[in-house]
């Protein structure tokens, strides 16, 4: 099992994919998956994720747009990591992200949920 899942809803996002799925993949914390969802993108998302060969990375497909709600709850579904960090397909995560917010929920096992 993974330290953590980062959950990435895609949809229609081709201008900043490939920035935001880089800044997960060059994080310093390496135990992780990125469960990228692609709900229905209709631009050239698929062929971006399709590039990646970066055996972190799992893809879920949906044939058509469902909207975030749906592929958010399958990737909650999904998700295999004991954490759970939620990036949209827009951000950029510094590189300590993940680092960081392993580093506060393990020392504060009474937090639920973190965010930046």
């Amino acid at each position: 099992m993974k330290k953590v899942t980062v959950a990435m809803p895609v949809y229609n996002d081709s201008a900043y994919l490939r920035s935001a799925i880089n800044s997960i993949l060059s994080q310093s914390f390496t135990d992780f998956e990125l469960l990228i969802i692609n709900d229905g993108s209709t631009d050239n998302c698929p062929e971006i994720i399709r590039n990646y060969k970066d055996p972190r990375i799992r893809v879920l497909t949906h044939p058509v747009n469902l909207g975030r709600p749906a592929s958010r709850n399958d990737a909650i579904k999904y998700a295999q990591g004991e954490y759970l960090l939620w990036m949209d397909a827009d951000d950029i995560a510094l590189p300590e992200l993940l680092a960081t917010q392993v580093d506060f929920l393990d020392s504060h096992p009474e937090i639920d949920i973190s965010g930046v």
